[in-house]
């Protein structure tokens, strides 16, 4: 009896595994995900905003329309895209070409003050509260117009607060954390070209901040010939494969030993009339500086703020790139060096500037 058991039971288990096995032969393979692609409406939008972003690397500014089948945007009305089409990629990743995102028309500012966002980067958590706040200010009802604000604040105070930034690394009574609205466009359109030349994954965290820093602006011309020139004087002796850093601080230290500081307000020489005095005031310090530092591909910022000195006082100083980081050169005092000003810190910090408006 207990061999009959025994070989029915040994039946029974061959029958399973052969028919497992033809079960598992016959069983169609795991379809394979769907390929990225951009074939709607938001899909183009996102195209466009990626491109907007490639225009930006190449001349330092944002178009003033975007072009999408045909129909074209105005910088205001692709701002809104950015906003919703990341709301819903947020929500969710697979159906968000599903409905097309209708933009209305909205005023866009072009401020270059309200821009004390401190971080070198910003994570996509932070991108998505900014959106965000783009979106609630745009469509609030209380407004007669549809409008984009000036800037978005980053709560600093709150660490549990929704969009907490901590707080500036140097010495700074007073800070707001503001990103103005030119700067969040730009961010956001780097998010979809990172997005669109990354089949459809978001990033981690972007920057664009150095690449908002290495063109010409106003007093700041970075291909006039005394431009060229000084630049050229500040790092003649450098072997011939110098490295950015090693460029930019001998351009700083020529600034800071070649020329003398002079007490004026506001700009009125500019980098051109800087160089050929030998001298200015921080403005016109600056300007010379970051002329030079842009000339050599390096990017470089405007720095203000009211700093401590034996008493507070308005002050511009600039800022290079190099070695992945921001470096404070200022050359309107021999005691200061490499990334140590001889302020000790600042009252208020009033923002970085690609150009200076005053």
């Amino acid at each position: 009896m207990k061999k009959y058991v025994l070989i029915t039971l040994v039946a029974i288990v061959n029958a399973c595994v052969c028919t497992c096995g033809k079960n598992n032969e016959n069983k169609d393979p795991d379809p394979e995900p769907p390929k990225f692609t951009l074939d709607s409406y938001n899909g183009h939008f996102a195209q466009a905003l990626s491109d907007a972003y490639d225009e930006f690397e190449k001349t330092g500014s944002l178009p003033v329309t975007v072009n999408v089948e045909g129909l074209s945007y105005s910088k205001g009305k692709y701002t809104l895209a950015a906003c919703m089409l990341l709301e819903k990629i947020q929500a969710n990743p697979d159906t968000w070409q599903e409905e097309d995102v209708d933009p209305f028309p909205v005023a866009f500012g072009s401020e270059y003050r309200w821009n004390t966002y401190d971080p070198d980067e910003i994570d996509m958590p932070h991108v998505f509260y900014l959106a965000k706040r783009l979106l609630a200010y745009s469509q609030d009802p209380a407004r007669s117009e549809h409008q984009l604000p000036n800037y978005v604040t980053f709560p600093s105070t709150d660490p549990s607060a929704e969009g907490y930034m901590p707080q500036l690394t140097m010495v700074v009574t007073r800070h707001d954390n503001l990103m103005n609205l030119v700067t969040s466009m730009v961010v956001l359109t780097r998010v979809f070209n990172y997005f669109v030349k990354n089949e459809g994954v978001l990033p981690e965290k972007v920057s664009a901040w150095p690449a908002s820093y290495l063109g010409s602006v106003s007093n700041c011309p970075i291909d006039d010939p005394v431009v060229i020139a000084a630049r050229d004087e500040a790092i003649k002796g450098l072997p011939a494969d110098a490295t950015d850093r090693q460029k930019a601080e001998a351009i700083y230290k020529y600034a800071r030993d070649a020329w003398e500081w002079e007490n004026y307000m506001n700009t009125r020489k500019g980098a051109v009339g800087t160089i050929k005095a030998k001298g200015g005031n921080c403005c016109d310090l600056t300007h010379a500086t970051v002329a030079m530092c842009r000339a050599s591909g390096i990017p470089a910022r405007y720095l203000h703020g009211q700093c401590y000195y034996s008493s507070v006082t308005g002050h511009v100083i600039p800022e290079i790139y190099a070695d992945g980081k921001w470096w404070i050169a200022d050359p309107t005092n021999n005691d200061s060096t490499w990334g140590t000003p001889k302020w000790k810190g600042m009252e208020t910090f009033n923002g970085r500037y690609n150009q200076l408006e005053f």
